[in-house]
């Protein structure tokens, strides 16, 4: 570990490669290779893509006998950890010379789009791995580590989904999430702020390059390590578990109307998923809990029955892979949201989502509109996903050492307006 400077460190982030996530680079290995990893407050495994980081190349690379597997809905991944040093910048100043992390050597089609890997920035809950020490001694040859990675057959018979339930009948252990590490070696402080403009890629011309679409201001935004929220005009959210970044939400309100309660989570599901809503950095949308969900639609069609028709049209444009072009969406006329969370000090604070976020213009493509807000998923608990829709309009600092399970201060920002080009 280096000596370490634990003043502010500033990462500029982009959602030109994940398209619907922010990415920053960091530097992995002996040799210091360059990555770039989606930032996921919803996950706490840094998880690389093994054929852009190179092992064999890595004299600092120690192998271990734990295995791990993560699923994205209907995608996923396997892989083995490892340990070897990792660079938050160019030079040593933020180096952590033993950092766990796993490679993913078995992994579904775009995971994780144009980007390299994924850096979770949740707590050691999510970032389970399991001891296989009992299976590697029955390979032939037997191995005594994960790496070179034995279960590539296995992972292609029974798929990832497969592997993970696989992995369970051996002994878990907890592998400390990146961000943690590098606290816990008093490299960096234990605070971190996001501050983006978009959830999906921002492509207001047709032709446009990978560089040009990056260096748009639309669809930049920064990383910040160290931050901390001085201002009074600071919202400040309770986090009640320290798993997903856990909230309690308390209802949904649309200008013009009553408050919808947020529905409690159900009692048989409060042992996996705590509370009845998360604030999740790697999520696209705003996916609301079922009735919440009906509410806001139905407000929305008493206030012009024009509204409802145009949002489904723009969801299954989406699903079918197409654009939605609509040159009479005037976000003018649509309301804003509001949501209310249960604050630090007991009492209930307000968050807005105003219509610029909940509606994205020229969103992967000139002239199509993206509708953000999205339904409860099927098996999916009473649990509101909050995204990054609701994380556009504020600078977001995740607060590690304050009380318990920490806490969230919201900062009011401006939206950026599309050039219209």
């Amino acid at each position: 570990m280096s000596a370490g400077n634990k003043s502010t460190i500033e990462l500029p982030i982009n959602l030109s490669l994940a398209l619907g996530a922010y990415t920053t680079k960091i530097w992995v290995g002996s040799d210091k290779t360059e990555l770039n990893v989606l930032l996921d407050t919803g996950s706490s495994t840094l998880a690389i893509d093994a054929e852009v980081y190179q092992a064999g190349a890595d004299q600092s690379l120690q192998a271990t006998q734990y295995a791990q597997s993560v699923v994205y809905g209907k995608g996923g991944w396997a892989g083995p950890v490892i340990r070897t040093e990792i660079t938050l910048d160019h030079s040593d100043q933020y180096l952590l010379n033993d950092a766990p992390l796993a490679l993913t050597k078995s992994a579904t089609k775009n995971d994780f789009q144009n980007a390299d890997g994924i850096w979770g920035l949740a707590y050691h809950h999510l970032n389970k791995a399991y001891d296989v020490s009992s299976s590697l001694e029955q390979i032939i040859p037997p191995q005594k580590t994960t790496h070179p990675w034995p279960y590539t057959e296995q992972v292609k018979e029974i798929g990832v989904h497969g592997f993970k339930k696989y992995l369970h009948q051996f002994p878990e252990h907890d592998i400390t999430p990146t961000f943690t590490a590098f606290e816990e070696n008093n490299i960096i402080n234990n605070q971190f702020a996001l501050s983006t403009n978009r959830s999906i890629v921002y492509v207001p011309q047709a032709g446009m390059s990978q560089h040009e679409i990056a260096a748009h201001a639309m669809n930049r935004g920064l990383f910040q390590i160290g931050v901390t929220a001085t201002t009074q005009e600071k919202i400040s959210m309770a986090v009640v578990h320290d798993a997903y970044y856990n909230a309690d939400l308390i209802a949904v309100r649309v200008a013009g109307f009553g408050a919808c309660k947020a529905p409690p989570l159900e009692a048989d599901k409060l042992n996996s998923f705590f509370s009845n809503a998360i604030i999740d950095s790697g999520c696209s949308f705003l996916v609301l809990q079922k009735q919440l969900y009906e509410y806001v639609l139905n407000c929305f069609e008493k206030l012009n029955p024009t509204f409802r028709p145009a949002l489904e049209a723009a969801q299954q444009a989406f699903s079918q892979n197409k654009p939605y072009k609509n040159n009479q969406l005037d976000l003018s006329q649509w309301p804003i949201l509001t949501f209310k969370f249960v604050g630090t000090d007991s009492e209930s604070i307000e968050l807005e989502l105003p219509p610029q976020c909940y509606w994205q213009e020229h969103a992967k493509s000139p002239d199509n509109w993206m509708f953000m807000l999205m339904n409860q998923m099927p098996q999916w608990p009473n649990q509101t996903i909050c995204g990054l829709p609701l994380m556009n309009n504020y600078q977001c600092i995740f607060d590690r050492s304050d009380q318990q399970n920490g806490s969230i201060h919201w900062l009011k920002k401006a939206v950026l307006a599309p050039d219209k080009k």
